[in-house]
């Protein structure tokens, strides 16, 4: 089945429509009224003599600034172009710049303020999912506007990423990757046996094809490059060898292990120019989380908190 470009364009726009209305919030709205779809439905107690809202209001010409109304809802261009740049952000392969994508944004727009009245004039607004809903964003936003304020001035510069990278240079390295060999037999005495052989300058690959059991034993034991270890047992081995070297005999998951290290490489100091952008991030976070976790840290000294630590108690039996 073909679709039009306008109805492909429409679905485009309600695809995104959390966007333009705040995603992670309405989103959150949703999934909290997915969970309440299957119970009654259940009133705040409101006056009754509330009026329905209307859109028979007069009104006069629009305002020289505003793009959009929809009964005594207005819309500026500023507004309008607000949510065509958090449109594009969200979608940067949707054109915004086109006459007939913006008409069918400003369109979805009106659509969803027009089941806004409509909501509104059905009392929906009074609903107690709704206000329970609009108190938990009521928070979120306060609590996201708080904590903006409080980090918005806390930066790291350069000078702190580098004293760090000079601190821990150990730190900012290269991952070291090694081209490991293993033998794995069922019997320990045998293992020792075929060690001895490798000592005495045995081929290791040959010896793999001939006694592992191992699933890399057609390989000649062939492990390619690796940066971990399947057991802890095989990284202590791995530590002790130097390129060439061969490992004692260990016990491991599938047997008596013998392995050895064909070639390393990484371990190299990253240069700090390389790194430094991300160092100064990640300071930068570890900073601001720091001044939110004291001064909250601060303000219980002088709140007064009770837990009812039986209702706690009771809660947590629960859960085993």
């Amino acid at each position: 089945m073909r679709y039009s470009k306008n109805f492909c364009v429409s679905v485009a726009i309600l695809s995104i429509a959390l966007f333009l209305t705040g995603c992670d919030q309405l989103k959150a709205f949703q999934e909290y009224f997915s969970k309440k779809s299957q119970s009654k439905q259940a009133v705040v107690e409101q006056p009754q003599a509330v009026p329905a809202v209307t859109q028979e209001i007069p009104l006069g010409p629009l305002p020289a600034n505003v793009l959009a109304r929809v009964g005594t809802w207005t819309m500026t261009m500023d507004d309008f172009k607000e949510k065509l740049n958090n449109l594009k952000q969200a979608m940067p392969d949707f054109d915004i710049t086109t006459e007939e994508n913006q008409k069918a944004v400003l369109d979805e727009l009106v659509n969803q303020q027009i089941l806004v009245v409509e909501a509104e004039n059905k009392r929906l607004s009074y609903d107690k999912e709704v206000f329970k809903a609009l108190e938990e964003f009521r928070r979120t936003i306060l609590v996201q506007k708080m904590v903006s304020d409080m980090v918005e001035n806390i930066k790291v510069t350069e000078a702190e990423a580098q004293a760090l990278y000079n601190e821990r240079k150990d730190f900012f390295v290269e991952p070291i990757e090694l081209h490991v060999r293993e033998i794995v037999m069922d019997s320990q005495a045998k293992a020792k046996e075929v060690l001895v052989d490798l000592l005495k300058g045995g081929d290791f690959a040959e010896a793999a094809k001939q006694y592992s059991k191992g699933k890399t034993a057609a390989q000649g034991g062939d492990l390619g490059f690796i940066t971990q270890v399947s057991f802890p047992e095989m990284g202590n081995a791995l530590m002790a060898l130097d390129v060439g070297g061969v490992s004692n005999v260990f016990k491991g998951p599938d047997g008596f292990y013998i392995v050895k290290v064909e070639e390393k490489k990484g371990g190299a100091q990253v240069p700090f120019e390389k790194i430094k952008d991300e160092i100064i991030r990640n300071m930068t976070l570890s900073k601001q989380q720091q001044t939110v976790l004291d001064y909250i840290a601060q303000l219980r000294q002088k709140t007064k908190i009770d837990i009812n630590q039986d209702l706690l108690k009771s809660l947590l039996q629960e859960k085993k």
